[in-house]
């Protein structure tokens, strides 16, 4: 499969984060994900209510999921899951659907530097991938025992959040350099937006409705013995994926226009 050079997410578009103070130094001991009894048992109150109000969430964008046929594929071992980045509740509305099924998020480090939210983002079993070249060994080990428990490990291969966008970007390889590793399928996940309309006038543009369409799970390679990743092979598993993404959302939106 040929890889299709997609757009990079301009500068301008990037949400920055300004308060991020509470810098984590990942030179000492870290737990980057407890699954420990006792932290499940003390979080599972403030987690149910939360999905509680994501159900009126839900609602008020009026949440439809297709391919519910692949999320049962879930229910058999621990994946990994990618979505587009394209809404505050995009990972929200993941945890939602999957739920009884446990799903940790991966956020970028300085998210998870804020004060209180990164409190909120630990209860919703979020956890940060650190920056730089190192960030990609450091969560090995967590995401394997995550799958190896049957849970599943969320990923944005876009990155960066782009707020309303129906653009796929580049892809970063890690969630498939992680399949590899831990040779665990990858289903992937798109959100479509449409724009509103009441009695024809088009409403505005943060309250749109909100499709999740789940796709079929992608095997990575089998584990080889020589040292390194098959590249070719995982840059053409991240090209299905997205391209798949962008197929899905051309033809909902298709579907609308028509």
């Amino acid at each position: 499969m040929e890889e299709v050079i997609r757009p990079e997410i301009p500068e301008e578009k990037i949400f920055e984060v300004k308060n991020n103070t509470k810098k984590i130094d990942f030179r000492k001991s870290y737990k980057f994900i407890y699954f420990d009894w006792w932290f499940h048992l003390l979080t599972l109150p403030f987690y149910l209510l939360c999905l509680v109000l994501v159900f009126f969430c839900s609602l008020f964008f009026g949440l439809r999921v297709e391919g519910r046929k692949n999320r049962r594929f879930l229910k058999k071992r621990g994946c990994i899951t990618v979505s587009n980045h394209c809404h505050y509740f995009d990972t929200v509305f993941a945890n939602y659907v999957l739920f009884p099924m446990r799903l940790y998020v991966s956020v970028v480090q300085r998210n998870y530097e804020v004060p209180y939210v990164r409190r909120i983002l630990r209860f919703l079993r979020a956890f940060p991938i650190p920056g730089g070249p190192v960030g990609f060994k450091m969560i090995t080990a967590p995401v394997g025992e995550a799958l190896k428990r049957g849970h599943h490990v969320h990923f944005l291969p876009e990155g960066e959040l782009v707020h309303l966008s129906q653009t796929i970007h580049r892809f970063r390889p890690g969630a498939f350099y992680q399949s590899y590793l831990h040779q665990a399928p990858v289903v992937p996940m798109v959100y479509v937006m449409t724009r509103r309309r009441l009695f024809g006038k088009e409403m505005p543009p943060n309250w749109v409705k909100m499709k999740m369409v789940i796709g079929e799970p992608l095997f990575p390679p089998a584990l080889r013995d020589e040292p390194g990743f098959p590249r070719k092979e995982l840059t053409e598993m991240a090209e299905k994926a997205a391209s798949w993404m962008e197929e899905v959302i051309r033809t909902h939106h298709g579907k609308v226009s028509a």
